[in-house]
């Protein structure tokens, strides 16, 4: 054992790359304690072990270089509490957004994975779908340029860090009046399915409740394509005896940010029935 070490020494000791401590000496975080005044050369004293292992915990905390240069400056125990509170403060918040993110990420996996199992088009289906609730800015709209704007205006609305495309979310309402007079052609509502913990205002929120749906998936445009899907869906419902009971959903089912690919873009059209 010894007092004095090179720097090879101490980067050994503490973990540390060279580099990293020829940093820190460059930038006057941590400089070596003694030179040797006949060669020059540069050593640290094995008591500075406690200054470096509080620099590597910092780094951890991704304090910057002058944020630990504040802390190692005439430190004492209210300053250091204090820095420190901040700073786990910071942490928990990037946590939460994090975990945030890994929870949209692995609904989006789990939700693209149940897609590649269902590439079936043009067939009614039925299926049972839980109440959800609908944001919407109640502004219809005429075209794929209005629609840009509305997805950007949802969006902004929201708290959630990643976007809403490419999640099932994204749609537009069809109103029951137009499916009855079949006017596919009329403007729509955009909308996308909330999320419980998003804190938005009841005037943008509207509630689907749960049941039976007559769904369809379709390749095509939003708005364009939709007319034969539809006539399909009246028509099946007509044959065997269904009655539609509320608006229907157009829902975006793949998008432009899974594929650039025109025939791999579809939509599902979702109309709530009942049995006559």
């Amino acid at each position: 054992m010894k007092e004095k070490l090179s720097i090879g020494e101490m980067a050994k000791l503490r973990g540390v790359t060279t580099e990293a401590l020829r940093h820190y000496d460059r930038i006057g975080l941590f400089k070596p304690q003694f030179v040797d005044p006949d060669t020059g050369y540069r050593y640290y004293s094995i008591f500075q072990y406690e200054i470096l292992g509080t620099i590597k915990e910092l780094r951890q905390l991704k304090m910057t270089t002058d944020e630990i240069k504040e802390y190692l400056n005439e430190r004492n125990f209210s300053k250091s509490l204090a820095i420190l509170k901040g700073k786990h403060e910071e942490l928990v918040a990037n946590l939460n957004e994090l975990n945030e993110l890994e929870e949209s990420i692995r609904e989006k996996i789990s939700y693209l994975e149940r897609v590649e199992k269902e590439s079936d088009l043009q067939q009614v289906v039925f299926r049972k779908i839980k109440t959800r609730q609908l944001l919407t800015l109640n502004e219809k709209i005429n075209n794929n340029f209005e629609l840009s704007y509305g997805v950007l205006n949802l969006e902004n609305m929201l708290t959630e860090k990643t976007p809403i495309l490419a999640s099932n979310r994204l749609g537009i309402i069809i109103e029951e009046s137009n499916l009855a007079l079949e006017r596919f052609e009329e403007p729509s509502t955009i909308f996308i399915v909330a999320k419980n913990k998003e804190d938005i205002p009841n005037t943008y929120r509207t509630t689907v409740p749960g049941g039976l749906f007559a769904c369809i998936r379709y390749n095509g445009e939003l708005l364009s394509s939709r007319g034969e899907s539809l006539r399909e869906i009246l028509q099946h419902l007509k044959m065997n005896n269904y009655q539609i009971i509320g608006d229907a959903l157009q829902i975006m089912h793949l998008d432009i940010t899974i594929t650039d690919k025109p025939n791999e873009i579809t939509f599902e059209i979702q109309v709530p029935v009942r049995k006559l």
